[in-house]
């Protein structure tokens, strides 16, 4: 019994930490939608139009956005590995930089380029106006969705190719097949889980996305699942029953993508060596072409509009400015407020996100051979991917302002760090889970040696995953620094944060200002998420 205290505590913790953060607010939404006894959610949502607009709104944009990211990240994921470039890795840097722009900075971007007045009317005239008015469309929508999760297809479709075998391909070019049939009799099927896994990815990631809808869709008329969430909760009168409703069905849609996901990235692939290709142009062009449109144009407006007077006076000497920097970082400014809430509130979140991922991590390497409540701990703990913004933030609303509820959370900036914990943890778990792997072998010994459980963790499973650790904390502060839609939801009243900023300068005009607070956050998500890259490539290495 003794030598069970510490994994037996350790597992109890965990169940208890994730019963709280996620178990509980997810029994208040199920509880609001269905346990109603005045006849409103679940039912009363199902007889609206409002509720079957918005679903199709829903599928139709996820369905674009996932054949229009399939067929980039496809294409690109090909040329890269059929033609490779010289320097390789700095395009493959370029290619996954839309990373490091939130979706709804994307959309932002977009806007400034190509609305009425902005960057392409001025420098080419009317020939903007077709490009402006498509924007706001359901397709321009999808299209700028698609740009920020290219980066994710082609990681996964990459990964695909490169691990096809040689030989196959090979034999039945050799007995007269030809290039297609060769492609679906041989090729197709060898990357069908990597593009099925990518397509429900996409599909899960476009379905739950409320920044670019809250920023295009408005104007474009295209209602989504999301953001009719957030208005039911943020436009008077309140309505959380139908709020909790809409949750459940957005929750349902997205497990219908992560479900079938999460088996197929659990599909063991084989790692045949592929003879070396040499380095060519071929594949220049397309590659700079969606590097200009992902990368260039986007993070070329922001940066230009952070440094103008007035985006209508045009680019000129006289309209650039820092003075926009100047008003974010002035002391006592809101800017400079919402700036240092970000800073401490993603601080905490990080070291909460690394004491809980340690903690879980350990229980399932405890667990291994003790199924089902090793998988159920695992499915539970993965399960805030699958979860949508909006509905992780009703949960959180129905939970910390329960009547019941004696922890006064809610209406503080407590309750975003939790929120921001909750989204973020599964990728601390992730890293933590790198980390505790690279004691294995030692810990084992340790034990063969009489050492105490609590002791071999301290003295050096937790020593060795150091590396992983940083690179979890670095990943987790990075992502609650750009958290958009539970901070919008959740935010308490003369309270912001870095990303209700910029979207509040945007919606009122003030954009200078908003794009310079931008250009801060997405330099600084970039630092932290490449330190966050060499600390896991000091963990394989």
């Amino acid at each position: 019994m003794r030598r069970l205290r510490w994994p037996g505590l350790n597992s109890l913790g965990a169940w208890i930490a994730l019963g709280i953060l996620l178990v509980a607010p997810l029994v208040q939404i199920a509880w609001m939608a269905f346990g109603s006894a005045d006849g409103t959610g679940m039912h009363q949502a199902l007889h609206t139009h409002d509720l079957w607009t918005a679903l199709g709104g829903t599928i139709k944009l996820a369905f674009l956005t996932m054949s229009m990211t399939l067929a980039l990240g496809w294409a690109l994921a090909a040329l890269m590995v059929e033609s490779p470039l010289p320097a390789g890795s700095l395009w493959e840097a370029l290619l996954l930089a839309p990373f490091l722009l939130p979706p709804y900075l994307t959309g932002i971007a977009w806007s400034l380029l190509l609305q009425p007045g902005g960057y392409f009317a001025q420098w080419f005239g009317q020939v903007n106006a077709p490009l402006g008015e498509a924007l706001y469309t359901l397709p321009g929508m999808a299209w700028v969705m698609a740009l920020h999760l290219t980066p994710l297809a082609y990681l996964m479709l990459r990964a695909a190719l490169l691990q096809r075998a040689e030989t196959p391909r090979l034999a039945a070019r050799v007995h007269g097949a030809g290039r297609l049939r060769t492609w679906l009799l041989i090729e197709l099927p060898g990357i069908a889980p990597a593009l099925a896994g990518a397509a429900l990815l996409v599909f899960l990631a476009a379905s739950e996305e409320y920044g670019v809808p809250a920023v295009i869709g408005s104007y474009a008329g295209v209602s989504v699942l999301a953001t009719a969430v957030e208005e039911a909760v943020s436009v008077w009168p309140v309505d959380l029953p139908k709020a909790a409703s809409l949750g459940v069905i957005l929750c349902l849609l997205a497990l219908l993508a992560w479900l079938p996901y999460r088996r197929l990235s659990r599909v063991p692939m084989d790692t045949p060596q592929q003879r070396p290709r040499p380095t060519r142009w071929t594949a220049l062009l397309p590659v700079f072409i969606f590097i200009l449109l992902a990368d260039v144009l986007p993070i070329g407006a922001i940066v230009l509009t952070s440094l103008l007077r007035a985006v209508t006076n045009g680019v000129e000497a006289t309209n650039l400015t820092l003075g926009h920097y100047a008003a974010v970082l002035d002391p006592g400014s809101i800017g400079l407020q919402a700036l240092s809430t970000s800073v401490w509130l993603s601080l905490f979140t990080a070291f909460a996100a690394l004491l809980l991922g340690l903690l879980v991590a350990n229980a399932l390497r405890h667990r291994r051979g003790s199924p089902p409540p090793s998988r159920t701990l695992d499915l539970l703990a993965s399960l805030p991917t699958a979860l949508p913004g909006v509905v992780v933030a009703v949960g959180l609303i129905l939970f910390w302002n329960a009547p019941w509820n004696p922890l006064p959370l809610y209406g503080t900036p407590l309750i975003l760090m939790v929120s921001y914990l909750t989204v973020t943890f599964p990728y601390a778990l992730r890293y933590a889970q790198i980390g505790l792997a690279a004691s294995n072998g030692l810990d084992a010994a340790a034990a063969v040696h009489g050492a105490a459980a609590a002791r071999r963790f301290l003295r050096i499973t937790l020593s060795l995953a150091v590396p992983a650790l940083a690179g979890a904390a670095s990943v987790v502060f990075a992502l609650s620094m750009r958290e958009l839609v539970t901070s919008v939801m959740l935010q308490p009243p003369g309270t912001q944060v870095i990303s209700t900023y910029i979207m509040n300068q945007f919606l009122q005009g003030d954009v200078g200002d908003g794009m310079a607070m931008a250009v801060i956050g997405v330099f600084s998500s970039a630092v932290l998420l490449a330190l966050a890259r060499s600390s896991l490539g000091r963990m394989q290495a």
